[in-house]
């Protein structure tokens, strides 16, 4: 039967490689040996003078995708007529992809593999370490792990640092995450009489020592809380609200935190209208806050927690996406928003537009809400055809509008009227594809920049605003346009 034994050399000397494995050496036809560059390798080949290495393979080949591919398919053929033992550093199942891409190609031909189990890495600098294995431990590949695998709160080991330049790129990740007098130790030779264990921080890691394949990182677990976790403002909010927290936020529920959200949800655009990425930085962390703080009462009340609110915006981006997580297909925008809007009716159950329509939120901004009802009409079907339709509806509310005042009809005929009006006008907008809730605050800012400078040249002049007949009024907010439009280019210069 074609048969391929995998085995481990153990971690540094052939003492840590186990029993079954040494008989597995004596007894096999072909030994092969991943790497001859171990300190074990010396001791094999005096036992098996026949082996064959493939150190070859890594002067040969640029990349280690390469090597490890002819390394299998070398494997894989040999198997074809001998039964064979492939040895490979510390252990076959620890950062050893040549073993998993010879699985692979074996159960394609029909060819047994056994992996016999080795002393690891991971034993080698747990025991030199004298810690406990089992015990909330993470392993990381150096060379794959990313920013967000890392975790403050866990004894973390990451293999395969084996050399300056890794060690750099590891500590790049690493300073994302921890501070740069985070402790870190390197230990190379782990489980040897000689293992050197070196403690150091993220700042010095890739100056003082000299990596080889044998070397890897431990990072010991920390109570402290770590500021650049995102799970850390989960536990922040738990001992705010808990026994011994603050009095003001134990204090809150729902109701009284729903003007914080929208105040900071303010503080976010004035941000982002400012281009202020400092502040917005800052204020997308108020907003952050407020998702955290109704969460964590949701929690106290067993409504609910973060993880719920985490999985349900997965859930929904996902479902909403098909194109993107099912059907791969590209969509246009205009056509990834009315697939939204259809997923989002039949998942609330929605069985009209009308119903869709009750939903929108009454509590939006008057010219945002009436945007969202245009805009899911339209999407219906319910929808002017050109914007030249909207102004000639635009002239008639307006006339309309004119007519009620002028007849002094009662103040509900008037806001009746202006409220047409105005729903003309954000149709107009929609239609333009301009954001009618941006454009009256773009205008409005430039009123109040202008009157400011109106202000300032009447009081230079002596006059007092309340004096100014509109003849004057006129005069000074020209000037106040010229001077603004002056600014401006000066500005862009």
């Amino acid at each position: 039967m074609k048969n391929i034994i995998i085995g481990g050399m153990g971690t540094a000397s052939i003492d840590h490689m186990t029993l079954k494995t040494y008989k597995a050496l004596l007894a096999a036809e072909k030994v092969f040996l991943r790497t001859e560059i171990h300190k074990s390798a010396t001791e094999i080949r005096k036992l098996r003078p026949d082996l064959v290495s493939f150190d070859a393979f890594y002067q040969e080949y640029a990349y280690f995708e390469d090597v490890y591919e002819k390394i299998s398919d070398e494997i894989i053929a040999c198997a074809e007529k001998h039964a064979i033992m492939y040895l490979v550093s510390g252990s076959a199942v620890f950062a050893e992809k040549s073993v998993e891409l010879i699985v692979q190609k074996a159960r394609q031909k029909n060819i047994s593999v056994e992996i016999l189990p080795s002393v690891s890495f991971v034993d080698a600098i747990f025991a030199t370490m004298q810690k406990n294995a089992a015990e909330n431990v993470k392993l990381l590949d150096a060379l794959t792990f990313e920013t967000d695998d890392l975790d403050a709160k866990s004894t973390l080991l990451i293999s395969q640092v084996y050399d300056r330049f890794i060690a750099s790129e590891v500590k790049l990740k690493l300073l994302e995450y921890y501070t740069a007098k985070q402790p870190v130790c390197i230990i190379k030779e782990g489980g040897e009489a000689q293992a050197q264990v070196v403690w150091t921080n993220v700042q010095e890691m890739d100056r003082i020592f000299e990596y080889d394949h044998m070397t890897s990182l431990f990072i010991l677990p920390t109570e402290d809380i770590n500021l650049r976790d995102c799970r850390s403002l989960a536990h922040i909010m738990k001992a705010l609200r808990g026994e011994g927290g603050c009095n003001w936020d134990r204090a809150q529920d729902h109701q009284s935190l729903k003007k914080y959200l929208i105040e900071e949800c303010y503080e976010v655009i004035d941000a982002i209208d400012a281009q202020d990425f400092e502040a917005l930085c800052e204020e997308l962390g108020d907003v952050l806050l407020q998702i955290y703080f109704h969460a964590n009462i949701a929690r106290e009340e067993e409504f609910f927690d973060i993880r719920d609110v985490h999985e349900g915006i997965n859930k929904k981006m996902m479902t909403r996406h098909p194109h993107i997580f099912g059907d791969k297909r590209d969509l246009e925008a205009e056509e990834v928003k009315d697939a939204w809007e259809e997923i989002k009716r039949k998942e609330k159950g929605q069985q009209n537009v009308s119903q869709s329509l009750e939903a929108i939120p009454k509590a939006l901004p008057a010219l945002l809400y009436a945007n969202r009802l245009q805009d899911k009409a339209g999407r219906a079907g319910f929808d002017f055809d050109c914007v030249e339709q909207i102004y000639a509806k635009l002239r008639e509310e307006t006339e309309e509008f004119i007519s009620s005042v002028q007849q002094q009809e009662e103040k509900a005929r008037r806001t009746e009227e202006i409220g047409d009006l105005l729903f003309s006008i954000v149709n107009i907008a929609r239609f333009l594809k301009i954001d009618s809730e941006d454009a009256l605050k773009r205008t409005s800012q430039k009123f109040l920049n202008r009157f400011s400078v109106v202000e300032q040249l009447a009081l230079s002049d002596g006059y007092d605003l309340k004096a100014l007949n509109m003849e004057k009024a006129d005069l000074y907010w020209e000037k106040a346009k010229k001077i603004l439009k002056e600014k401006t280019k000066d500005e862009k210069k």
